[in-house]
């Protein structure tokens, strides 16, 4: 049962309100992406730090969303709201006067933290305020919106960065959410859940976040050639214990994160595994590709952002596409064919020469996008046709967990990757070349293709460019053998599909008769 004030939302203003929010959360991830390498740069951070900056928001976010559904649900939407968009004020602030890696990170978790407070109340204050057939036509407006942002989000952040700063990519949240804050004030009223249980899963977000972040901390070391391995190895073993306590937790307490109850429904149970994987390949895709187009192609950061443009644009609109598809061609059957899009994109993209520059990347990255925007699109929907409506919102903030804890664990398997196969190449490239160690992390490190020449070793003009030669070569090495090493997950996905929800059209039938 609804509690809520006595004056009434006003529909037009909160889907203004939540289309803002949605348009920054959906901007925020490709905005940051193409000024990472710049970022980089000023703060002296190389690539394993660099994907810090990703995955300490996915991170989270991930962590925190349906907890914070649960919040929005007791103590009211809007408070969460504003609550949240203040938070991500605040960090967004300190993000854009951030002086280190490690005071960005901080920023960037509290970000996460915000918008996991702001989703599931702005999705909640939608429901409450449209009946059920408006409620399609907003949606589908926020699906259009975030679109929109992921599309210009690149351009955005790349025009930002090359022309002003990094750090405005951050700063320019600030309006925006000011602007959203002031009319939620105004035009939202209070609602809350009368029912809804006042208890919080805390153990479950602690031992869900140390085991996420213990995992990240492993994947971090072991492509830090500094560091002892066995610490590597440790911290990664220690995650997998949490990752068992934090199941055990889950099973003995109430109002957990996880409801068991719906994983028993197997095309639910696919949504959220399937999502996972997606989300690993897409973030580690994404992030992989727009460090490839500043270092190996040389692009600056408003050129990448202009290259991904596309990318965005048909992510969104094949995202956006694929829900009506549905009316005429099964879930699963869509599913698969966006499951083989992606593998044909990857295996093409890993076999283009890197002569062939962005006109060879191109097309394979719109197979890519056409497959990861309905990805994303359909799996939502299989996984909330699966559940009763009144679950649907513990429904998708567990989605979005498994997507954004995928992307963190996508993103640091990229950066260890990468950082392996590159090192790799490059010290056998260089066995003649006799650069010091300090100069050879010189090279790992962003904006290293801009600063080969500069090398101080005495070095004659032929060994500056078989340095040259030997960083680019082992560049694309690492790029292409990182997307060869990620077809397995198009592949897994269907497989899934196939096994899962083959298993739930029969359940289904089961119930029928």
């Amino acid at each position: 049962m609804l509690s809520s004030s006595s004056r009434p939302t006003n529909p037009r203003l909160a889907l203004f309100v939540i289309a803002v929010v949605f348009a920054i959360m959906n901007a925020d991830i490709t905005t940051v992406n193409v000024a990472l390498v710049s970022l980089g740069k000023d703060l002296h951070a190389d690539l394993s730090d660099l994907q810090w900056g990703l995955n300490s928001y996915m991170l989270a976010f991930a962590a925190l969303i349906v907890t914070a559904g649960r919040l929005s649900d007791v103590f009211g939407r809007r408070r969460c709201l504003l609550a949240g968009a203040t938070v991500f004020s605040v960090a967004s602030l300190l993000c854009g006067i951030a002086p280190t890696i490690s005071v960005l990170v901080i920023g960037r978790v509290l970000q996460g933290a915000g918008g996991a407070l702001m989703l599931p109340a702005g999705m909640a204050i939608i429901s409450v305020v449209y009946n059920a057939e408006e409620r399609a036509v907003a949606l589908g407006t926020l699906v259009g919106v975030a679109g929109v942002a992921q599309s210009i989000g690149p351009l955005v952040g790349g025009f930002l960065t090359a022309e002003v700063s990094w750090r405005l990519v951050f700063l320019v949240n600030l309006p925006l959410v000011a602007l959203a804050m002031i009319v939620a004030a105004r035009a939202i009223q209070e609602s809350h859940e009368e029912s809804a249980s006042h208890r919080i899963d805390i153990a479950g977000v602690v031992t869900l976040v140390a085991a996420l972040t213990t995992l990240l901390l492993g994947l971090d070391a072991a492509q830090d050639r500094d560091t002892d391995q066995r610490t590597a190895l440790g911290l990664v073993a220690l995650s997998l214990i949490l990752f068992v306590i934090f199941t055990v937790v889950e099973r003995r307490t109430e109002n957990a994160i996880i409801d068991r109850k719906l994983f028993q429904r197997p095309a639910f149970l696919c949504s959220c595994v399937a999502s996972w994987l997606l989300g690993f390949v897409f973030f580690l895709f994404l992030f992989i590709a727009a460090v490839y187009l500043q270092e190996e192609l040389g692009y600056n950061a408003l050129a990448a952002g202009i290259a991904l443009v596309p990318f965005s644009l048909v992510l969104a609109v094949t995202g956006v596409m694929s829900g009506r598809l549905t009316k005429r061609f099964q879930l699963a059957t869509l599913l698969i064919v966006s499951c083989a899009f992606m593998a044909v994109g990857l295996a093409v993209l890993s076999f283009v020469p890197a002569s062939y520059g962005y006109a060879g990347m191109v097309f394979p990255f719109l197979f890519i996008a056409a497959s990861a925007g309905p990805g994303f699109t359909l799996l939502n929907t299989a996984g909330l046709d699966a559940v009763p409506p009144e679950r649907s919102g513990q429904a998708t903030g567990m989605i979005y967990m498994f997507r954004f804890g995928g992307g963190a664990i996508g993103v640091a398997a990229a950066s260890a990757l990468h950082s392996a196969l590159f090192h790799s190449h490059l010290v056998s490239r260089l066995s003649t070349a006799r650069l010091s160690i300090a100069q050879q992390k010189l090279l790992e490190q962003p904006g290293a293709s801009e600063r080969i020449g500069q090398i101080d070793s005495g070095l004659i003009a032929n060994q500056v460019e078989q340095v040259r030669q030997a960083f680019h070569e082992s560049f694309v090495t690492a790029f292409t053998g990182t997307l060869r090493l990620c077809l397995i997950f198009p592949i897994a996905i269907a497989v899934l599909v196939i096994v899962l929800m083959g298993k739930g059209r029969k359940s289904e039938l089961r119930i029928k008769n």
